[in-house]
């Protein structure tokens, strides 16, 4: 009897007091294991977001380097200084050997636009394994470059591209792809300047980036066919298409993103980021399979369950030995996993039970909690970090923006002029600069200029091209010759291969003569006080930094009182929208026809408010500046 009585009291206290808690234990574990695999998924998106654009901005810096050569050559050619085929071939071989980024470079011309009577004239330097430079005469009857697209597309578009990668058979069996820049003399083709990169680097890098264990990345050229790929029999032979559609479509399309699909390899389940190398057109993709990402939440799982099942197995077996001692523990521990469930990581439990398996419960428990806010702990440090990093790279922009003139109105006692100026790097910092000054009571210099290349290297450059400018303005010495002087220091004091573009003006104020040289930037713009809006034409000099004991040549015109000009850097017309179209320069004369009369404030405002509405939501992808000048007269005609 005693015994049937006690196990009646022991059903109705485990139905009374252990269902409940057993409930709410079990509820407790499904929140957290199911909050912890959706919070691995997260940290996995994020993760692999941002390692699929930090290795595609890699991929992306490197060809945008690389085409800054093709780039030069146009400059260099279009400038008129080399008059002899062997001056000629010297440079592009120098050109090639001080540049291991590239395999060859060829300058292929319109007949006769080098060599007077020559039809096929196409000079090709590529390297050897010794790093010296071989010569050979790609323009022949055999192989007519001028019906290749290479040649053909920039000359029909006026446009600089980069062509579809393609094996170099016969010369190593190479994967290369070419960079190609049409370049003119007095507004006619002349023709194009090229650079073979090959993409053996490019593989490399992809087949060395770790992805979780068993994890890989591929890039895929902008027809979707496999550049670097874990099976290298599908290399330049099949496409992401084929495999999966979408994400081919996905890719193709240029877009950024993280996807739950069958990879291409194996076809398994994973999780794909992917991410787009706006040069080259490539597009780089991270495979995170689906097993291995769960993998961790499974094993909390597990742990959580297994934990789980002690102790409603200890709740159970000690409610039929004391059910009143141990119902008060259980329901602890309930409440602290409950508390863990919401996010109280702190929790502790101390219980005190007269079972074995209670006490090991709650131990469990404890160490489960540890665990946990030692995961937690690591993730605040890694944010750390990068809060850090990225209050260093503001604290650059501010050093660098104060190197720039921000107070306007600048010269609130010269009557004669209104300037103004704007900077948006494309990055925390970049390479585009502006400076204006007065050098004597009558002579105000101004200009504006633009580093190859992005970020930290090309704010320093900026910075030491700005000095040694300030530094040797002057009415002293001629301005062709100021010009020069600073171009050899620049080639004198640097090895980083960079170089800047740059119009520098001179204007009398009391007179209204303007004095300018171009080296290597977009002409400026003359805002007419009739409404009109022009070129300001004159020679096109070779981007400072490039290559030392050149001559500068320097243009003179005068302005009327109510004449405007305008500087602008290539990012502005070169900037991209959604639909990949380009800002133009036609449409700048468009929006500055229409803001020609205003202040030179709402002048620069308003090209760069415009401008933020034809990109949208298309990230800048280079640095833009824009500067005007309003010349009002000398400043006794101002005053009567």
């Amino acid at each position: 009897m005693r015994l049937a009585v006690n196990v009646r009291l022991s059903t109705r206290l485990i139905v009374r007091f252990g269902v409940p808690a057993a409930l709410l234990f079990a509820g407790a574990l499904w929140y957290s294991t199911r909050g912890s695999t959706e919070r691995v998924i997260e940290q996995t998106e994020a993760l692999a977001r941002s390692t699929a654009r930090y290795h595609a901005a890699r991929l992306d810096r490197s060809l945008s380097q690389a085409a800054e050569i093709p780039a030069m050559h146009a400059r260099v050619l279009e400038s008129g200084v080399f008059k002899t085929e062997e001056a000629l071939h010297d440079y592009l071989r120098r050109v090639v050997e001080a540049s291991p980024a590239i395999y060859g470079s060829c300058l292929a011309f319109e007949p006769g636009a080098f060599t007077p009577g020559r039809y096929f004239y196409a000079p090709y330097y590529y390297r050897k394994a010794d790093g010296t430079a071989e010569f050979v005469q790609v323009g022949n009857p055999e192989y007519n470059h001028f019906k290749w697209d290479w040649y053909r597309l920039p000359k029909e578009t006026g446009r600089a591209l980069w062509t579809e990668p393609f094996f170099d058979e016969g010369g190593g069996d190479v994967l290369m792809t070419t960079r190609t820049e049409p370049f003119q003399r007095e507004g006619k083709f002349q023709g194009v300047a090229t650079i073979d990169i090959a993409l053996q680097q490019l593989m490399d890098e992809a087949a060395g980036i770790s992805v979780a264990e068993t994890g890989y990345a591929f890039i895929v050229s902008r027809q979707g066919r496999y550049l670097a790929f874990p099976d290298k029999a599908r290399v330049m032979k099949a496409t992401v298409q084929e495999s999966n559609p979408e994400l081919g479509r996905l890719m193709m399309a240029g877009d950024d993103g993280f996807r739950k699909t069958r990879e291409p390899l194996n076809g398994r389940e994973a999780w794909i980021a992917f991410a787009p190398v706006q040069n080259g057109g490539f597009s780089l993709a991270l495979v995170y399979p689906r097993a291995e990402v769960l993998g961790a939440a499974y094993e909390l799982q597990k742990q959580q369950l297994a934990l789980g099942g002690i102790g409603l197995a200890a709740l159970f077996v000690a409610l039929y030995v004391g059910a009143r001692s141990i119902s008060a523990p259980i329901t602890q521990l309930a409440a602290a996993a409950q508390r863990v469930a919401e996010g109280n990581l702190d929790t502790r439990i101390e219980v005190r039970a007269p079972t074995e398996e209670v006490r090991h419960l709650a131990l469990a428990f404890n160490k489960m909690t540890r665990d946990l806010q030692m995961r937690m702990q690591e993730l605040r440090y890694t944010t750390t970090v990068k809060e850090r990093i990225e209050g260093e790279l503001n604290a650059a922009r501010s050093i660098q923006m104060s190197l720039l003139p921000k107070r306007f109105p600048a010269f609130p006692d010269r009557r004669e002029i209104d300037i103004h100026a704007l900077v948006k790097p494309a990055r925390e910092v970049g390479g585009d600069l502006y400076d204006f000054y007065f050098i004597d009571e009558d002579w105000l210099c101004f200009l504006i200029g633009d580093v190859s290349g992005k970020g930290i290297p090309a704010a320093l450059f900026m910075a030491v091209t700005k000095t040694m400018l300030k530094a040797n303005s002057s009415r002293t010495s001629a301005t062709a010759q100021m010009i020069a002087k600073v171009n050899d220091e620049l080639c004198e004091e640097t090895d980083s291969g960079m170089f800047t573009s740059l119009l520098y003006a001179l204007l009398n104020v009391r007179t209204g003569q303007l004095e300018y040289c171009n080296a290597g930037h977009p002409p400026p713009l003359l805002l007419a006080a009739s409404g009109a809006v022009s070129e300001v034409h004159g020679a096109r000099n070779v981007a400072l930094g490039a290559l030392p004991g050149l001559n500068y040549a320097v243009e003179t015109r005068h302005l009327v009182p109510g004449d405007a000009v305008f500087l602008y850097t290539d990012g502005v017309t070169e900037a991209l929208n959604t639909a990949e179209e380009f800002y133009t320069a036609q449409r700048l004369h468009t929006v500055l026809h229409d803001l020609g009369a205003l202040g030179v404030e709402r002048i620069t405002r308003g090209v760069v408010q415009d401008l933020k509405a034809f990109c949208g939501e298309r990230e800048q992808a280079d640095d833009i500046s824009v500067l005007a000048i309003r010349w009002h007269g000398p400043a006794t005609s101002k005053n009567n």
